[in-house]
């Protein structure tokens, strides 16, 4: 559900685990990497490939969120052109019980406005698109910027006289800006994509357009007869939004109990420096291949310094990918390895350990618009038994392995304007798992209905979904476009 929850060398705190939730298999706090999806126009290319016959499976097993990397799109001739759109949302969340480390029952008090602006030029564009709300949990208004870029090819930035004879530059398309990025093949579950999260909002039940955060970045595409290119440079580091107490409470092993202290990673222990990201795909025989490369640092504060305070600690990452008709559905299969440059020989109790992430994925039509899916995830953490001799309490480390299977099914009915799905998480190490199920009906293209529940269940308070047991809840929320 959540990436693969980064890159966590154990439950070594309650924060670490909490954070590293989204960033596995729904990999948060990097224990677990979770939700990880294609951008939808990267299924629409493998789709052609694939031959209309998958059409369908395709599209159903990897839904048709508008939340990924948005590659270049052919500009129409004609340019000025300034559209405007966007949505009003109410939506309102609350638990199922009662969490003992919070003071209220609310997990969503949304009055939410999405503007969104597109002025396109001759052979280029701009976009925006900001979202302005109240959120009641909090009683305070906030705003995101979540696009506000340039996109083109590198041949509109040079100068006229060179632009006729640089055919090279025509390879190259540019986006330059605010803007969500996203890769990888998994379906909540993120290995290779560390691009942030916000983890906060999936819980709550907010669109899932929202589970994907915003970055500052400078994307680069090449399309080459051997291979095309993404190189994704973002200046500044930008982390997951994580579980920090604010709205849902996390396991603390010191004090045996779930707390909810409202913190935030500042100074020193939040670094400033650059990210630099890399995939190198191509299709073959109907196969789509990629590799890919991370620079930066982990997405969750799963570190600690001297003083216990969390921290981000330097990681690099290293993967690969393929997706495949297979059958009568698509596979999927994905790797990425988790290089902690801080403790390479894994006995610093308060760094994450080097980690290994393995993805299998299947997806098919099962019956006329019902669609099913399932994955196989599992994360092996290098150098364990020097982990454990550190700990000072072993029996609530992560096991050396950790698996994950997860089950999607999805069913359009009411001649596809109501959508009911129901994704489940479910570790067989840990004994524990998280169920999400949403509905949504939407008979007209100018208001939508959106409802559903995050239920988490497990046998101990110390493990990944079990932890999150009081953070059951239910939400609805209706959408008016405009």
């Amino acid at each position: 559900m959540i990436q693969g929850i980064g890159f966590t060398s154990s439950r070594l705190t309650g924060i670490a685990l909490a954070m590293l939730l989204i960033s596995a298999p729904w990999a948060h706090a990097q224990e677990a990497d979770v939700v990880s999806k294609t951008t939808q126009i990267e299924q629409e290319e493998r789709v052609d490939e694939f031959g209309d016959a998958f059409s369908d499976a395709f599209d159903d097993a990897w839904g048709d969120d508008d939340w990924g990397d948005d590659d270049w799109d052919e500009q129409d001739d004609t340019s000025g052109a300034f559209t405007v759109s966007g949505f009003g949302e109410l939506a309102l969340g609350s638990r199922m019980s009662r969490d003992p480390a919070l003071n209220t029952y609310r997990t969503l008090r949304d009055a939410r406005v999405q503007f969104r602006g597109d002025y396109a030029l001759k052979a280029s564009s701009f976009s925006s698109k900001v979202d302005l709300w109240y959120d009641g949990v909090k009683s305070e208004w906030e705003s995101q910027i979540r696009e506000l870029a340039w996109q083109g090819s590198l041949s509109t930035l040079l100068p006229s006289r060179w632009a006729e004879s640089a055919d090279w530059a025509q390879a190259f398309d540019l986006k330059i800006g605010r803007q969500v990025l996203t890769w990888g093949t998994g379906d909540y579950v993120f290995l290779n994509d560390l691009f942030p999260k916000d983890y906060q909002s999936f819980f709550a039940g907010r669109d899932d357009e929202y589970l994907k955060a915003p970055s500052t970045a400078i994307k680069v595409s090449g399309y080459f007869s051997l291979a095309n290119v993404d190189v994704v440079y973002m200046p500044e580091f930008e982390p997951d939004v994580g579980i920090t107490g604010e709205i849902f409470s996390f396991y603390s092993p010191q004090l045996g109990h779930n707390i909810a202290p409202a913190f935030t990673v500042s100074g020193d222990n939040r670094p400033t420096d650059s990210e630099l990201a890399l995939r190198v795909y191509k299709s073959i025989s109907g196969v789509e291949l990629a590799a890919y490369g991370y620079k930066g640092y982990t997405k969750q504060p799963t570190a600690f310094d001297s003083n216990g305070q969390p921290r981000y600690s330097e990681m690099n990452a290293f993967g690969a990918s393929a997706v495949s008709p297979f059958g009568k559905g698509i596979a999927n299969t994905e790797y990425v390895f988790y290089d902690s440059r801080e403790d390479r020989s894994g006995d610093n109790p308060f760094v994450a350990n080097d980690q290994s992430r393995f993805l299998v994925g299947y997806s098919q039509e099962l019956f006329p618009n019902v669609t099913g899916a399932l994955q196989w995830y599992t994360e092996a953490i290098h150098d364990a038994d020097r982990l454990d001799r550190t700990s000072q309490s072993p029996e609530r480390l992560q096991e050396k392995y950790r698996h994950w299977v997860t089950t999607r099914v999805t069913w359009l009915a009411l001649r596809q304007t109501l959508t009911l799905n129901a994704f489940l998480f479910y570790s067989p190490s840990d004994e524990d798992g998280y169920l999400k199920a949403t509905a949504i009906y939407s008979p007209t293209d100018k208001w939508q209905v959106r409802g559903g529940l995050n239920l988490f269940a497990g046998n101990e308070p110390y493990t990944f979904w079990s932890q999150f047991e009081d953070a059951s809840n239910v939400y609805v929320a209706f959408r008016y476009f405009y």
